[in-house]
């Protein structure tokens, strides 16, 4: 149950919200583990909208970003410099 992907309009939103975010998640050296993937999946499942730190190169960045939104069934709302955005729709409380 794949929702469709956001319009740029949606993300532009999204963005402006996340900017008074803190990153929920630090990644570094260690990599994507487990245990980072489940805070991930916790985090997107309780806020739908989380921002993530990394703690290396351009290039590790854009390989990270491609695994969570792949591993977490998010989408990459934007990032700038070391800090990216990724939101997923929350489930229906009922």
């Amino acid at each position: 149950m794949d929702s469709p992907p956001l319009s740029s309009a949606e993300k532009k939103n999204l963005r402006g919200i996340a900017q008074r975010l803190k990153p929920h998640v630090q990644l570094g050296k260690h990599g994507l583990s487990a245990a980072v993937l489940a805070e991930l999946e916790t985090a997107l499942t309780k806020n739908g909208l989380i921002k993530v730190r990394f703690e290396c190169d351009r290039e590790g960045i854009k390989n990270f970003c491609a695994e969570i939104t792949a591993q977490t069934h998010s989408e990459l709302v934007g990032s700038v410099g070391k800090v990216a955005v990724f939101f997923r729709d929350m489930p229906e409380q009922t």
